[in-house]
């Protein structure tokens, strides 16, 4: 019997590439000399968002690296610079929920379902986002991987996120949209894997799919109703 729900955060309740489209501009402005000077404003962050969108599960510095080689960084632009700057300047600007995100996470504390929320990254940027989101009154409990010295998939935090639920995992869905952190995690740590398709992506031919697959968490309720039935 299903008794919770466990949430990643990026590309899950946060919407990345519509706060990325409010970010970038700045980006754009702080790091112009790392920047082709032929490339303009709105072309940089066209072609961002979609290097983004390809090569997110590799990370920041092989994404920038990719994005240099097609011209939209110059080739001495570090990922680590890019990184730093974003996380220092701009995700602080803005973040931008998926307008699904409150009325599901209402709908499934109305259900009187324990919500967690269990998401990768330092405290300072991950925990920014979720303060502008305005969603944490909706969890029982929130952890951010670097306060417990583990990261997705390592099964630590999933198991801290059900020992302080106080649920079993195998009662929990764990609802993410990365095939290795979020779904072969959840899986190995004992929780009934959810994939959102929200990059649209399966890079990672050598892990099992989900029996449960959506396109958006506003599929989450119902599919909760379905395994309840």
């Amino acid at each position: 019997m299903i008794k919770g729900v466990v949430f990643d955060l990026d590309h899950t309740l946060f919407d990345r590439y519509a706060t990325l489209r409010v970010v970038l501009p700045e980006l754009y402005k702080r790091l112009r000399n790392k920047i082709p000077d032929n490339l303009s404003e709105k072309d940089f962050i066209e072609a961002f968002i979609e290097g983004e969108k390809k090569y997110f599960y590799y990370g920041w510095i092989y994404t920038v690296e990719r994005l240099a080689e097609k011209g939209i960084f110059l080739p001495s632009t570090s990922g680590e610079e890019v990184w730093y700057c974003i996380y220092t300047y701009c995700w602080p600007m803005a973040a931008v929920k998926f307008p699904f995100t409150e009325p599901c996470l209402k709908e499934l504390k109305n259900m009187g379902l324990k919500l967690g929320l269990l998401t990768n990254g330092s405290h300072a940027p991950q925990q920014i986002k979720i303060d502008m989101l305005g969603i944490e009154k909706y969890f029982d409990e929130i952890i951010i991987s670097g306060d417990v010295g583990a990261h997705k998939p390592d099964p630590k935090p999933f198991a801290i996120m059900s020992e302080r639920l106080g649920i079993a995992p195998s009662e929990l869905l764990y609802v993410g949209d990365n095939p290795l952190n979020d779904v072969e995690g959840s899986r190995n740590a004992g929780y009934i894997p959810v994939w959102v398709k929200t990059v649209g992506n399966w890079e990672f031919e050598n892990i099992k799919r989900c029996q449960y697959e959506v396109e958006t968490v506003a599929e989450i309720p119902n599919l909760v109703k379905d395994l309840l039935i």
